[in-house]
């Protein structure tokens, strides 16, 4: 079944268009560089207002011809919107239960390659499922072996690149760049942390020593004391502890949130200072 329109041409419309066209040419020639003094505005005023008349004249008419000239097909085109309105509801409904089964798709490949990343990771929290899933590997165009193929290859060469940092850059910055490449998956671009971290510490140990160097105070030698035998009035004494300085360590803490909330209240009970470094 297809739709039929039955309708004759529609006849050409009929009007003085060629008569309306010089009387309003001949009307507006004597307006072209026209100039008005300033004892003038009144009549400029007129004489706009007599040309927007003019043309408000001509719209007034062209639009009611408009409207008459479309009420045939306005009436016809909501006839058909009442037809095609009863498509639209099973329409609605099939692409329901499509979208329904399409989610459903998506879930059951994001549970498999889930799965598969679990058996495949090495790095344990230092690298999640959701970090390394691309979007690309849900679609329908993707089959499940090559989705799968897909992460394997990614966690695979995530492991050669963290054996690779943790070959060449400095043990003290590789914590650092670890986390950093997770974050990117930039094998380069991590190695390059290592270089403007080591850049950025040996200024600061230059800007050190130049500080110690300055401030260091001058040794003042005292005078030897005398061999005479004198009353040792310490020897009572207990020896004297060494004292305690404020010690700074940077640890890397990997735990559920209970256990960091719980290393957090411990720190605070015993007096530690601590706060979280973003990178």
């Amino acid at each position: 079944m297809e739709l039929q329109i039955q309708a004759q041409d529609l006849a050409p419309i009929q009007a003085n268009l060629a008569e309306l066209q010089g009387y309003v040419a001949a009307a507006v020639g004597k307006y072209k560089n026209i100039i008005y003094t300033d004892d003038q505005i009144k009549l400029a005023k007129n004489d706009r207002a007599a040309l927007r008349h003019l043309k408000e004249d001509i719209e007034t008419k062209r639009k009611a011809l408009k409207a008459k000239w479309n009420e045939p097909y306005l009436r016809f085109e909501g006839e058909l919107k009442q037809i095609t309105a009863l498509i639209d509801e099973p329409v609605s409904l099939i692409d329901g239960q499509i979208k329904d089964f399409e989610a459903r798709r998506k879930e059951e490949r994001r549970e498999k390659l889930s799965s598969l990343f679990e058996k495949a990771n090495r790095l344990g929290l230092l690298v999640t499922f959701e970090r390394v899933l691309e979007p690309q590997w849900l679609n329908a165009s993707v089959s499940d072996g090559k989705a799968s193929r897909a992460l394997l290859d990614k966690m695979e060469q995530v492991h050669k690149d963290i054996a690779q940092l943790e070959s060449v850059v400095s043990s003290a910055n590789r914590t650092v760049c670890i986390e950093h490449y997770l974050n990117s998956f930039n094998l380069a671009d991590a190695i390059l942390q290592d270089t403007l971290l080591k850049a950025k510490q040996k200024e600061q140990e230059s800007v050190l020593g130049t500080v110690v160097s300055t401030n260091e105070p001058t040794e003042v030698k005292q005078p030897a004391p005398a061999q005479e035998e004198e009353e040792d009035i310490f020897a009572d004494l207990p020896p004297s502890k060494p004292q305690d300085y404020p010690e700074t360590r940077r640890f890397i803490i990997t735990g559920t949130p209970a256990q960091v909330n719980a290393l957090t209240r411990f720190a605070s009970e015993n007096g530690l200072k601590m706060r979280e470094i973003f990178y």
